[in-house]
């Protein structure tokens, strides 16, 4: 059986394997990620629905000597998945339950394949949130835990700081459960964050809070105003996004903060909200495709995408609500390159890794080249315990990314050259889950940014016992770890 399968998809038929009779698998079933950016044929895929499949699945890689890579949903643009050996489907691992036996610290227990909304729907009907999370609502918690992925808010970490307990399979097929108050810290920055390296993760306990109201202003403002007034912007509210569409003169500016005023909207439980996002997700789509085939028509169309943005309103909303605010986007696949760097106490470095993205994006238009067509975003967090977080470290974190939706050569070699100059920023190193293997130099310097932080990951590892023959490494760890 060969297939082309999508990771969000299912094969029509799950087959009994030819190791055991117990775990549901496909042999030979060919995987792409959502953004069509890497993929893999493993020679066995695995289904399983509880952590008894899991150790049973990893005692068959040992047997048989085969690597082991776990995917999610797929969402993730870089190389941290494809195996030729063994890949784990996560996807019916998805139960979430409340944990409230300690009123003073509420978790939420999640296995690695519950998506966010799977979670917020529990939250919700027990009034509880997380404090920060993704924007997407489809993506699944064990690879948002295993990247580091993140939020925004001044004073937020990344969701992988939130673990306060995590269950995973190690290389011998047993479950090892690190614990906050339990473990040391020095294990649970390590167990918190492991890319998969630590093995399977079968479920978690997240810190969450009692939910909580708060105001969302979106406005558009000045792109020169913006800049100017920068650090009175980020510091004056509790959650900031910015957002620039290429050759616009106005920035989106998003933010939000705690009240106690009654609630104006529910978007995330409106049938027209969700059906009026469907529309102008796949018209956005369209759009940027045609930039993408008619490159000099992109300063009109991105000028025109801008314009239909939902960004003017005022509402009173939910916590999670305003966290998740845009639905369907999952239909624009694209590129994304995302950098995390320390802000200067001035901001200046911030300002910078954004004119440099709009500086170039008009060289280029000077030559008649548009490889960037969708939107510039920054998020500003505070920073992370764990040793392979971008955002490891004193000082709080600027996140900003690039999207472009055009030719894979154009878009890399405009984003490469972006990417090397926001490397030189402060602390700066790329997102797990984004691309960054098209960067020049970037193996090099992701090994010299973490420095001592991958040294110490390893040896955690090592004593801990968890991988010692390297299972759970692919190509793109190897030459990393």
């Amino acid at each position: 059986m060969n297939t082309n399968l999508s990771v969000v998809d299912y094969p029509a038929k799950v087959t009994a394997n030819p190791l055991t009779d117990q775990v549901k698998a496909v042999p030979q079933l060919a995987w792409k990620n959502w953004g069509n950016t890497v993929s893999c044929l493993p020679d066995y895929s695995f289904f399983p629905t509880s952590g008894k499949d899991l150790a049973e699945i990893v005692q068959l890689a040992r047997q048989t000597r085969r690597k082991l890579r776990v995917v999610a949903q797929g969402h993730s643009w870089s190389a941290l998945v494809p195996t030729n050996d063994i890949l784990v489907y996560i996807k019916d691992l998805d139960k979430v339950e409340m944990d409230v036996t300690d009123p003073s610290n509420p978790l939420v227990v999640v296995e690695s394949g519950a998506t966010i909304k799977q979670v917020n729907d529990v939250l919700e009907g027990h009034e509880y949130a997380l404090p920060f999370n993704v924007v997407l609502e489809s993506v699944r918690f064990g690879g948002l835990i295993a990247t580091g992925s993140h939020g925004s808010g001044w004073e937020n970490d990344t969701l992988s700081d939130l673990v306060n307990w995590i269950e995973i399979v190690d290389a011998q097929g047993e479950i090892r459960r690190f614990e906050e108050g339990v473990t040391s810290e020095e294990v649970m920055n390590a167990a918190r964050l492991h890319l998969g390296m630590f093995g399977i993760t079968w479920r978690m306990g997240l810190k969450v809070k009692k939910s909580w109201r708060v105001k969302t202003v979106d406005e558009r403002r000045d792109f020169d105003e913006v800049m100017q007034n920068m650090k009175e912007i980020v510091l004056g509210n509790e959650s900031v996004d910015l957002f620039w569409w290429p050759f616009c003169e106005q920035m989106w500016v998003k933010r939000w903060n705690k009240t106690e005023a009654s609630i104006t909207a529910k978007p995330r439980k409106s049938w027209w909200e969700y059906a009026s996002s469907w529309v102008t997700a796949h018209i956005g789509n369209a759009v940027w495709r045609l930039s993408g085939h008619i490159p000099p028509l992109t300063p009109f169309l991105s000028r025109l995408c801008f314009a239909f943005t939902p960004s003017r309103s005022k509402k009173v909303v939910d916590i999670v609500e305003a966290i998740h605010y845009r639905r369907c986007i999952e239909v624009n696949k694209c590129g994304c390159v995302e950098i995390a760097f320390k802000i200067d106490p001035d901001f200046a470095n911030v300002k910078q890794a954004i004119l440099w993205v709009k500086e170039k994006a008009e060289a280029y238009a000077q030559e008649g080249k548009f490889p960037f067509n969708v939107t510039m975003n920054l998020r500003f967090v505070a920073n992370s315990t764990c040793w392979l977080s971008p955002a490891y470290g004193e000082g709080h974190t600027c996140y900003i990314e690039i999207l472009s939706h055009t030719r894979q050569d154009r878009w890399e070699a405009f984003s490469a050259e972006v990417a090397q100059e926001w490397l030189k920023l402060k602390g700066a190193k790329p997102h797990w889950a984004k691309e960054f293997q098209h960067i020049p130099g970037v193996i090099d310097h992701i090994k010299e940014g973490y420095g001592n932080n991958i040294a110490r990951f390893n040896a955690i590892k090592k004593d801990l016992g968890m991988d010692p023959e390297g299972m759970f490494m692919n190509p793109f760890l190897q030459e990393v770890f």
